[in-house]
């Protein structure tokens, strides 16, 4: 039960770091909320696999915390330029 919920937490770590894990630590509350449900829903069936689940969201949720407060984290703001009439969207680095 643990080597399955610590190989699917490193798993999702891996495919988090393919898009980059400031913005996904960004957003790590709504990352928190989808992976849970996720996990509970690709372990049910029994009570193993649910708690695999749980512990690997677990995990992932700890990883993002410490991501968070050790490099820092980027999320997607409104900025307008000078001489533009519409703002955009741009990634800004928030550092704790």
């Amino acid at each position: 039960m643990f080597e399955a919920a610590f190989g699917t937490a490193f798993g999702f770590i891996l495919f988090f770091s393919y898009f980059g894990i400031r913005r996904i630590a960004g957003y790590a509350w709504i990352v928190d909320i989808g992976i849970f449900v996720l996990m509970l829903w690709m372990f049910q069936g029994t009570y193993a696999g649910m708690m695999t689940g749980v512990i690997a969201s677990a995990l992932i949720t700890i990883y993002l915390k410490i991501v968070r407060n050790t490099i820092g984290y980027e999320i997607l703001r409104l900025r307008r330029k000078r001489g533009t009439l519409l703002p955009h969207l741009q990634w800004e680095l928030v550092k704790k």
